[in-house]
C-alpha cells in the first residue's frame, strides 16, 4: 500500500531493528486488514509498519484471535486503539484479559466489554482498574453491581482511583447506601463531572427556582439527571415553564424530563396533547404522566386512538418529531 509506505518512510527509522513496512502489511492483510483498515492504522499510529512481527504482532493477534477477536473484528479492534500495537502482551493486554474472564466470567462478555473500551487492554491492570474494583468491593458494593458496570459502561473502572475515591464519598453523603442498586447510578453521575461542575448545575437549577432540597430529592431518585449539561437544563425548563406553563415544583417531580429530549420527544408528545385537548377529546389536566409513558404506549393511547377523530395525527407527530411542521 503506496499511502502507508510512505508514510512510514517519513519515521527514517532503522529497518534492521524495527523489521521491513512491506512484510508488516502483508501480515496485517494475512489477518484480515483491509487497505481502509491499513491506511487509518498508519495514519494513527505510523511505527506500526516498522513492529517486529515474531515476537510482538504475531503472539498479540495470537492471543486476541483465542479470545474470540477473529475475522474483522481483529482488525476493528486494532484500529479502535492502536496504542494495541505497542501495548506489552504480557505486562497489559494478557493480565487484564485474565482479570476480565475472572469478573465477567465468560469469552462473549469480555468481547463485548472491549469492544466498548478497548482502552481497557492498553491500561496497567494494577494503575486503576484492579485497584478501582478492589475499592468498590470493599465498599460494600454488591459484585454483580460493580459487574454490570464494568460490562456496560467500561471507561469509568480506568478513572483515577483518587477521583473514584472522591465520588464514592461524595454518593455516601448525598444519602446513597452503597449496597442499594441506586448507588451504581449516583456514581456514575458522579463520576461524569467534577464536584465543582455538580455544585454549578445545583446552582443553575436553584436559580431557576428550585431549592437545593428538592434538587438533590429529585437526584438521588434519578441521579443521572444531573448528567445533563447547564444549556440542556436551561432549554428544558425554558419549555416547561414558558410552553406548559408548569411551575418549577411540579417538574422537579419528574426527574427524567430534563434527561428527555425536548424537540424529539417531550414537544411533539405536548403538541399531540394539545390538539386532543383543543378537541375536547382528553382533558388539559396533569398532562405531565402522559409524557412520561413508553412511546409505545403513547402512540396507542393518544395518536393511534385518536387517529379517526384527527385525520393525519400521526404523521404530524412523525413530522414534529423530526423537526417539520404540519399545520394543525
Amino acid at each position: 500500500m503506496e499511502s502507508a509506505l510512505v508514510a512510514s518512510r517519513k519515521l527514517q527509522l532503522d529497518a534492521k531493528k524495527n523489521g521491513k513496512p512491506e512484510s508488516v502489511l502483508q501480515f496485517l492483510r494475512s489477518h484480515g486488514f483491509t487497505d481502509a483498515h491499513i491506511s487509518t492504522l498508519v495514519q494513527k499510529r505510523p511505527t506500526v509498519l516498522h513492529c517486529r512481527i515474531s515476537n510482538n504482532l504475531g503472539p498479540k493477534f495470537e492471543f486476541l484471535n483465542k479470545v474470540g477477536f477473529v475475522g474483522k473484528q481483529l482488525p476493528d479492534l486494532i484500529v479502535s486503539n492502536p496504542l494495541l500495537v505497542k501495548s506489552s502482551l504480557d505486562s497489559y493486554i494478557k493480565p487484564s484479559v485474565e482479570y476480565l474472564l475472572l469478573l465477567l466470567g465468560s469469552s462473549d462478555k469480555i468481547m463485548s466489554t472491549i469492544k466498548r473500551s478497548s482502552w481497557l487492554l492498553s491500561y496497567d491492570l494494577k494503575g486503576n482498574m484492579q485497584p478501582n474494583i478492589d475499592f468498590l468491593l470493599g465498599e460494600g458494593i454488591p459484585r454483580t453491581y460493580i459487574v454490570n458496570m464494568v460490562y456496560a459502561h467500561p471507561r469509568f473502572i480506568l478513572i483515577k482511583q483518587s477521583r473514584m475515591v472522591q465520588a464514592v464519598s461524595t454518593c455516601k453523603k448525598l444519602g446513597f447506601e452503597p449496597k442499594s442498586r441506586m448507588f451504581m447510578h449516583a456514581l456514575r453521575s458522579a463520576l461524569s463531572m467534577s464536584d465543582a461542575t455538580m455544585k454549578k448545575k445545583i446552582e443553575v437549577m436553584k436559580s431557576m427556582g428550585w431549592t437545593e432540597e428538592e434538587i438533590l430529592s429529585a437526584f438521588r431518585r434519578d441521579p443521572l439527571c444531573l448528567s445533563c449539561s447547564e444549556e440542556k437544563i436551561r432549554n428544558a425548563m425554558d419549555f416547561y415553564v414558558n410552553t406548559m406553563k408548569l411551575t418549577p415544583s411540579v417538574v422537579i417531580k419528574y426527574p427524567k424530563f430534563i434527561m428527555h429530549s425536548i424537540e424529539k420527544r417531550m414537544r411533539p408528545r405536548y403538541n399531540v396533547l394539545q390538539i386532543l385537548v383543543s378537541k375536547k377529546l382528553i382533558s388539559g389536566t396533569n398532562l405531565c404522566w402522559q409524557l412520561t409513558i413508553t412511546e409505545n404506549k403513547f402512540v396507542q393511547n393518544f395518536v393511534m386512538k385518536y387517529g379517526a377523530d384527527v385525520p393525519g395525527l400521526f404523521e404530524k407527530y412523525e413530522a414534529s418529531k423530526l423537526g417539520k411542521r404540519k399545520d394543525h
